[in-house]
């Protein structure tokens, strides 16, 4: 047995240290305070909230700073999602001998729950609601949270226990992983692989191999979900032992129980079974990805009723913050997509419209610059409008593709943007980039935009 299995299920007096206090961290500490673990938390923060509610659970804190003291009692060392693996006191704590894992690793090994997993670079958190939403709608009772929304120990903390646990799982959560069976799904979802936080993970190879872990401890009584059309999934889940189901558009790459794009139609291929999306929360291409996925997904858990399935893909109401309509003013839509958080996601959002776009981008960039996103501005931008630390590199990434305008706040962005859109036309924020230039976060973002969409006064 190795030392994390036999750490991890025999709790009662460890010594913890729990690294990184946001909802994730603060949720673990409570759960193995509950299982009799002596936890310490800690965080560079010294202004958290909920430190009370953990104080009544028994859980110490050393708050402001990480000393590398903090690991030398520590049996188990639980790393939040934003703690990097090569981070000092996760590095010490693994030099010392310490048992290193992530808070989903931890949770899902004491859940016992069967796991519907989803990673990719853009759509997991619409692929992962929607495949929670088609599981309720067929009846089972199903836990939404990983790296979206509530983190899995916090489905320890309750007495209602749900069917299914389904998680959108970052790279973070993935490199934190202790080996390859530190994280064996029922089922798996690899939506796609574009560059994305490679100011953490130095590359596209690495951050495909870390994409790939969730994979790795899969046998053949588990199901990987895999887009057919994107290349780099395919090369870099060859050799897997999982049941393999794909989707795509190209039928020539798909098989038996595979789920087909034909425009707006999702074709179960061998089971005559067709679905359509009729919801505007599905809208473009990428969502018709993200609903064939979550379908295969779904049926891979179990026997559904096609009818159910069908009614789950209709009443499904979307994200906020993922192409979320505001408002229409003076025939014009205001759009929030500031979950679009990478060039590809931009680009993938702006090809949703027929409409012109008047679109608002930019903040803290990842590293990969913006020439993937040309074509797609040069088709359906009228106008661009940047603000944020990474500006002048899409600028200067763009230049050429349409009108652009440099702005310092997002109010000067929504105000211009006002003043540039016509008729018929739809501003849409979808930055590009991360928002912690500016904002707490991209919700955050979001949330401002909207705000500032609704103040404004029609002509």
């Amino acid at each position: 047995m190795r030392p994390v299995d036999k750490m991890v299920h025999e709790l009662a007096g460890r010594k913890v240290l729990v690294v990184g206090l946001a909802r994730s961290g603060r949720a673990v500490a409570r759960l193995l305070a509950r299982r009799g673990c002596r936890v310490t938390g800690t965080d560079r923060r010294d202004d958290l909230d909920g430190l009370a509610e953990l104080a009544a659970e028994g859980v110490r804190f050393e708050l402001g700073g990480d000393r590398l003291d903090q690991v030398d009692q520590a049996e188990i060392v639980v790393l939040s999602p934003g703690v990097p693996l090569a981070s000092p006191l996760a590095s010490a704590a693994v030099e010392r001998g310490a048992v290193v894992i992530g808070e989903l690793e931890l949770a899902s090994r004491l859940a016992g729950l069967p796991l519907l997993a989803i990673t990719g670079t853009n759509g997991k958190s619409t692929t992962t609601a929607l495949c929670a939403h088609l599981l309720e709608a067929c009846g089972r009772r199903a836990f939404l949270g990983g790296n979206i929304g509530r983190p899995l120990s916090e489905v320890l903390l309750e007495e209602e226990r749900p069917d299914w646990a389904v998680v959108e799982v970052s790279s973070f959560q993935l490199e934190h992983l202790s080996g390859p069976d530190g994280l064996v799904p029922e089922v798996a979802i690899w939506l796609n692989l574009s560059p994305d936080h490679l100011d953490r993970h130095g590359g596209l190879e690495p951050y495909a191999a870390i994409k790939r872990r969730l994979f790795e401890g899969q046998s053949r009584e588990q199901t990987g979900v895999f887009f057919a059309d994107d290349p780099q999934v395919a090369a870099a889940t060859e050799g897997l032992a999982c049941r393999k189901r794909g989707f795509g558009r190209r039928e020539s790459a798909l098989g038996p129980g595979d789920v087909r794009i034909d425009g707006r139609r999702l074709e179960v291929l061998g089971e005559g079974l067709v679905l359509r999306l009729e919801t505007a929360s599905l809208r473009g291409d990428h969502n018709a990805e993200n609903a064939a996925a979550a379908v295969a997904a779904v049926l891979a858990c179990g026997p559904c009723d096609a009818a159910a399935v069908q009614s789950g893909l209709d009443s499904f109401q979307g994200l906020a913050h993922r192409i979320q309509v505001i408002r229409e003013l003076d025939g014009v839509q205001y759009i929030d997509d500031s979950k679009g958080t990478n060039p590809e996601a931009t680009a993938k959002s702006l090809t949703s419209f027929d409409s012109p776009v008047v679109l608002i981008a930019g903040g803290r960039g990842k590293g990969t610059g913006y020439r993937a996103m040309r074509q797609a501005v040069s088709e359906r931008v009228r106008e661009l409008i940047l603000l944020g630390e990474d500006a002048g590199r899409l600028a200067g990434d763009l230049d050429g593709c349409t009108g652009i305008h440099r702005v310092q706040t997002m109010e000067e962005a929504v105000g211009k943007a006002r003043q540039l859109a016509r008729p018929g036309d739809v501003v849409l924020l979808s930055p590009a980039c991360a928002s912690f230039d500016m904002f707490v976060d991209y919700a955050h973002r979001g949330e401002v935009f909207a705000e500032l969409v609704r103040r404004l006064e029609g002509e």
